[in-house]
């Protein structure tokens, strides 16, 4: 094959991908779909192997590696025909990252043959189970997150299974949503299929299998080129999860271990030592775990490889059965796959810290932090305009990333294996019982060092609805994200809800649903970014301008940076800044 046409379909995989999550967003009901982007679309080739995807979630795209290879299987290749689609949720059944969200797979056929699958993913704000919007850690084993979706047929001749479309949607809290969820990922999977039957039309479908052959190769080869030179060695790191926080249950610190070698152009990963599997929604199913394994791999090598499953071949993982990284039915494990894993890969990276210093980053909030309302709309006209009377609206948060070698880290932003983004304030209120008061950085958020951390934002709700359920589900509420060589930590999660004039109670990280009313004043922030190295080390001026945006306070700027700022001037006393750092450092022994 000539290398344009290579270059021509390769690419046209990866915008048929883009089209098929864009298909999805504009038909989709739910906010955090169709405004947060919290949904993936993908083609796999004929032989179930990840070939393109879009910019999407990261924990969605690498678990499918899994997840399609195990839907098309539990079918059976022989039982497909044009027309099907397979839906799965389940993480022991169908390899999925947590019930929420739900895969989509379409095979694609030409004259006959199956050439490749689409795949969507949406992650579904009720999916059933014990507490609306179905996010709660608060679980004695994974029935009790939502309905088990093992893989079935739910489209015929692309057209649906009624009996099995009804069962699924009547066990959620919002049918109608859901339904139009449904139609919306269906919809990503057709748009998908017919364009990559138009490329076989234009090319052949022997020339597009012979692309993403190539394709899944080059992007082999160069992971094993960036692979190689990360010096060889063996690296062992720990870090601890924080537990389900519920009266009666385990208060301890969960144990994670991972020794990492790095051979040639291979690495492996072997996470033997990590605790046993836990109470509550706090596990990972094995696709999780390949996920923030791979995940990390990209991030510290080239970011610009084309993403496919041969960037994963050089990447042996090797992770104990019933373990925390790698539970067993029936084990929950909603939190699994947006607080542990996101956790995990900050191991990793301060793992890898003694291997690739240039190449990693302070650890960072590692959460959805999501707040999750469920209750009836009390405004009769926007209960008629949207045609529900119960209302679930998941918001994710954003925090603080970690800082960087040469930079500092982002402010509120999601980090990791989640990307969906925050929903418009505008949009929020418009179609739910909240109102948004505040959403601001939160001043000396972001830990000190050579390059400061990410600050997080909090966000300020005030209820409208008469009477719901609140459930906030996040990370680092016990356990501030450290810093890199010499950076200090970032702030922790903190969330509180004020009824009336009482004094505010707190929310813990990973707790059971709290219920709040009218006029209860609810407020969510996530963790922030821990720092990069030596804060001595930062520029002044870097300090000065921190403290005039308000990202630091002058006390931090003294007592963390040793810079002395008048503040009627906005100028650096060079000669007492010199006297206070000179202090710092000899306390610290620096």
């Amino acid at each position: 094959m000539d290398t344009v046409t290579y270059e021509v379909i390769r690419n046209g995989l990866y915008a048929v991908a883009r089209e098929m999550k864009v298909a999805m967003m504009r038909t989709a009901g739910s906010p955090i779909i169709h405004s947060g982007g919290d949904a993936s679309a993908a083609i796999f080739d004929a032989k179930m192997q990840l070939v393109a995807q879009g910019n999407d979630i990261p924990t969605m795209m690498g678990s499918a590696v899994i997840s399609t290879k195990a839907s098309v299987e539990a079918i059976g290749v022989e039982n497909l025909r044009p027309g099907d689609v397979i839906i799965s949720n389940d993480v022991y059944l169908g390899g999925g990252n947590h019930q929420p969200d739900v895969q989509f797979t379409r095979p694609v056929f030409y004259k006959g043959e199956i050439i490749a699958y689409t795949m969507t993913r949406g992650h579904w704000v009720d999916i059933g189970g014990t507490a609306p919007g179905s996010f709660t850690p608060v679980t004695w084993d994974v029935h009790a997150e939502g309905i088990r979706i093992p893989p079935v047929i739910l489209y015929r001749d692309d057209k649906p299974v009624e009996d099995l479309f009804r069962m699924i949607v009547q066990n959620t809290r919002d049918p109608d949503n859901r339904t139009l969820d449904i139609n919306a990922q269906y919809a990503g999977t057709y748009v998908g299929g017919e364009r990559l039957i138009e490329m076989a039309e234009k090319f052949g479908p022997q020339a597009m299998a012979d692309a993403m052959d190539a394709a899944l190769d080059y992007s082999e080869r160069l992971m094993r080129a960036q692979i190689e030179r990360i010096p060889d060695g063996v690296y062992e790191g720990s870090d601890f999860i924080e537990p389900v926080q519920a009266p009666g249950w385990p208060g301890d610190l969960i144990p994670v271990k991972v020794k990492i070698t790095v051979d040639g152009d291979r690495m492996v990963f072997d996470y033997t030592g990590t605790a046993k599997q836990v109470r509550g929604g706090i596990n990972c199913p094995f696709s999780v775990t390949c996920n923030s394994t791979w995940f990390t791999v990209k991030a510290i090598t080239d970011h610009t490889i084309p993403i496919n499953q041969g960037c994963y071949r050089p990447i042996e993982i090797i992770c104990p059965e019933g373990t925390l990284l790698n539970c067993t039915y029936p084990a929950s494990v909603v939190s699994g796959n947006t607080e542990t894993s996101p956790r995990v890969i900050d191991m990793l990276l301060t793992t890898l810290a003694q291997a690739v210093p240039d190449r990693v980053v302070g650890q960072s909030n590692d959460a959805a932090c999501s707040a999750i309302f469920s209750g009836v709309d009390p405004d009769t006209a926007r209960t008629r305009s949207f045609r529900r009377t119960n209302v679930q609206h998941i918001d994710p948060h954003p925090g603080g990333f970690g800082a960087r070698p040469m930079r500092d880290g982002v402010n509120s932003i999601r980090v990791l294996v989640g990307n969906a983004g925050s929903q418009s304030v505008e949009l929020l209120e418009h179609m739910v019982p909240l109102r948004v008061d505040s959403w601001h950085l939160v001043q000396d958020s972001g830990g000190a060092g050579r390059w400061r951390g990410g600050l997080t934002a909090e966000r300020a709700y005030t209820v409208g609805y008469d009477e719901a359920t609140l459930t906030v589900i996040a990370e680092r509420g016990l356990v501030s994200p450290k810093g890199l060589f010499g950076g200090l930590e970032g702030g922790r999660f903190e969330s509180t809800v004020t009824r009336g004039d009482a004094a505010p109670d707190t929310i813990p990280s990973k707790g059971a649903y709290e219920v709040v009313h009218t006029g209860d004043r609810v407020t969510v922030r996530p963790a922030g970014g821990g720092g990069y190295g030596n804060p001595l080390d930062r520029e002044p001026e870097r300090v000065l301008a921190d403290l005039r945006d308000g990202y630091i306070s002058e006390a931090s700027a003294r007592d963390h940076y040793g810079v002395i700022v008048d503040t009627a001037t906005w100028t650096v006393d060079a000669a007492a800044t010199a006297e206070r750092r000179t202090t710092l450092a000899a306390a610290s022994g620096a």
